[in-house]
């Protein structure tokens, strides 16, 4: 008899560790399923913040093209490459209609050259073509060849406020002398 209630009791035995080997491989599942949504969530709130980023930089861009489109220049005073004194008027590079690639000293270097690359890719000419123009804010040793283009710049800084942008962009610039087509890159998706 003493026989029989071992093997009772150590039946008993295997079916508890049985019963909590079940209950703790169920409780890791419903632990692994938590953490599997808690990241999904984690995940969709960084999407969210990408949304949100991407919205703001849209905002940002949108506002400064309503900005400056159709902002007249004016005929002030420029000067090609970096000879300052040989000042120029605006109207005298616009007897026909330019297009206008504009930067800044602040740019980054990858969106400035990305920016070059394009241009070169739909013009073969780009380096040569009087029609495309190079207004940039950049130092003076860079304006006699600025990725092959010598750069236009304005006497008094003050005389171009799009010198503010702080994205690559283009614009048609003719006679009227008035920004047209205003583009500005979007650093959210090149």
């Amino acid at each position: 008899m003493k026989s029989k209630s071992t093997q009772n009791i150590l039946i008993c035995i295997i079916a508890c560790l049985l019963l909590l080997n079940i209950i703790l491989l169920f409780s890791h599942q419903q632990n692994k399923s938590r953490l599997n949504r808690a990241i999904q969530s984690i995940n969709s709130l960084e999407r969210l913040n990408n949304v949100d980023f991407m919205f703001e930089a849209s905002k940002k861009i949108t506002v400064t093209r309503f900005k400056y489109e159709q902002h007249n220049i004016g005929n002030v005073q420029i000067f090609v490459g970096s000879n300052r004194d040989a000042l120029m008027t605006v109207r005298t590079i616009t007897e026909r209609p330019k297009l206008v690639l504009g930067l800044n000293q602040n740019m980054c270097r990858p969106c400035i050259e990305g920016v070059f690359n394009s241009a070169k890719e739909f013009f073969p000419d780009f380096e040569t073509n009087p029609n495309i123009i190079c207004i940039a804010d950049i130092e003076q040793r860079f304006k006699d060849d600025y990725y092959g283009k010598k750069v236009v710049s304005f006497h008094q800084r003050d005389d171009f406020p799009l010198y503010e942008i702080d994205s690559p962009y283009f614009f048609i610039l003719d006679n009227d002398l008035s920004v047209k087509l205003l583009f500005i890159t979007d650093r959210t998706s090149p």
